[in-house]
């Protein structure tokens, strides 16, 4: 491997760490983009990642696995992050090939120090596993990278920075955003000392619980966002269903509805729950992880969450803008997809185009971009770059009208009225034009990598079906 690759690889694991900053992780998509060799290393790089997560996945115990099965790998208490030896994933990746042909995966998994095993195993035994790290993007715990794939029992979590999704085993999913600091108390309580999270409850955890020191949160099957700041004030916005919020004190508090699109603060100087604005920007970080999408580069933008941000009334004309659709949609019948392959878009006819059968479950999400005409350039035609990863298999992209008004029956919101698509127009063969969009689904069958280019007054639309959870 020559120096330049080398250094490539290096950048390309930083930013699947998640530790480059906005402006790396856009000189690297350029790089990428404008060089064969070096989208080729890229691409084979976030295979090797995803590949070893998947094994990492298919390898972690549940919490109903006989302990003495368990042994050789982690169960990790959230205070204990720190003890973890440190390393990137490149070196991960050769210590997991050398162990898995000579001791097998177990023994390589089992990485804690020999006194810290002997303290884990003692509390794993009597401690049942509450959750499991299902995400980690950039995330620290003094100074050590936080991984996914690890079991977590009772204790408490102390987040450096970076975001973490914890899938409980009652079904909750809480993403939290550090710096934080939280106590997971069981399957259905956490307690936010300081620091951000955003909850999706299903009907098998109704009533999970978030506490902070001057709030209490009762899930009504819903998914909000909940802030503490450093003083103890809490900030809660409900993104969808309801939530009962009790001011911390008296039990004979009342308790307040809150409804989607609503928001409400609970403060030390205020003896009540108080009405708040929806402000949703101190969860524009935590959110997009806990609607599925991994990670954004370049101009992509997960769209706000909030009953009123939907494809009809939302404007950016900078960004290519990603909207949640549904989520766990079994599939009643065969639906086509112009993309289902990794590799990039090209035109073919619609009884040539890829297939999804039926009873397929799936998750849905819109990408938009809108050329809004501006005074000072009217004729200009906008241009957007970027990618995003989803963090389950994305097993369609549909870009061609006919296909997107098709699907938006299935897939669409039925309150929104969606505005007319123009399709995704790929570069012909042997065309040597400027001017064409690019879609391509990587190697990792979860990040699509895009270059739009859209004249005024138009729009490009894609749907991307991801395997659902």
């Amino acid at each position: 491997m020559s120096n330049d690759d080398r250094s490539l690889t290096v950048l390309i694991q930083e930013m699947l760490d998640g530790v480059l900053d906005d402006k790396q992780r856009a000189e690297l998509l350029k790089r990428v983009e404008s060089d064969d060799a070096a989208r080729k290393l890229y691409l084979d790089q976030i295979a090797t990642h995803t590949a070893l997560r998947a094994v990492l996945a298919d390898c972690i115990p549940r919490r109903d696995v006989d302990y003495h099965q368990a042994m050789s790998q982690q169960a990790i208490h959230p205070g204990w992050f720190s003890r973890f030896p440190g390393g990137s994933l490149v070196h991960a990746a050769l210590a997991a090939t050398i162990l898995l042909l000579v001791f097998g995966f177990a023994h390589w998994w089992s990485r804690l120090p020999v006194e810290s095993m002997a303290e884990s195993t003692t509390e794993s035994a009597s401690a049942p596993y509450i959750a499991v790290i299902s995400q980690a993007v950039g995330a620290y715990d003094d100074g050590i990278a936080i991984r996914a794939g690890q079991q977590v029992v009772s204790g408490q979590l102390n987040l450096d920075r970076g975001l973490v999704r914890l899938e409980f085993y009652s079904g909750a999913t809480v993403v939290v955003e550090g710096p934080a600091t939280v106590d997971l108390v069981d399957e259905m309580r956490v307690v936010l000392l300081r620091g951000v999270v955003t909850a999706r409850i299903p009907e098998s955890a109704i009533d999970f619980v978030v506490d902070t020191d001057t709030a209490r949160v009762v899930d009504l099957g819903t998914a909000f966002g909940v802030a503490v700041a450093d003083d103890g004030t809490t900030d809660v916005v409900v993104f969808e269903g309801e939530v009962s919020v009790r001011k911390k004190g008296l039990i004979s508090n009342p308790s307040t509805l809150v409804r989607e699109g609503e928001a409400v603060r609970a403060s030390e100087e205020s003896p009540t729950i108080d009405a708040a604005d929806y402000e949703v920007k101190p969860f524009e970080n935590a959110w997009p992880i806990n609607s599925g999408v991994l990670q954004t580069t370049g101009a992509v933008r997960f769209v706000s969450p909030g009953p009123e941000f939907h494809p009809g009334n939302y404007a950016d004309n900078e960004h290519l803008v990603v909207f949640p659709e549904r989520s766990g949609v079994t599939l009643q019948d065969v639906v086509r997809v112009d993309l289902g392959d990794p590799g990039e878009y090209v035109r073919s006819r619609y009884r040539e185009k890829h297939t999804l059968m039926a009873g397929r479950r799936v998750t849905s999400y819109l990408l938009q971009f809108d050329s809004l005409a501006s005074e000072r350039f009217p004729n200009k035609k906008r241009e957007v770059r970027g990618q995003i990863t989803f963090s389950n298999a994305i097993v369609g992209v549909i870009t061609e009208t006919r296909l997107l008004q098709e699907s938006e029956a299935l897939f669409g919101n039925p309150d929104v009225d969606y505005p007319t698509p123009r399709a995704v127009e790929p570069r012909p063969e042997g065309d040597d034009r400027p001017g064409f969009d690019r879609v391509i689904l990587a190697a990792d069958q979860r990040t699509l990598i895009l270059d739009l280019k859209v004249a005024p007054q138009k729009l490009d639309q894609l749907r991307v079906l991801v395997e659902a959870e």
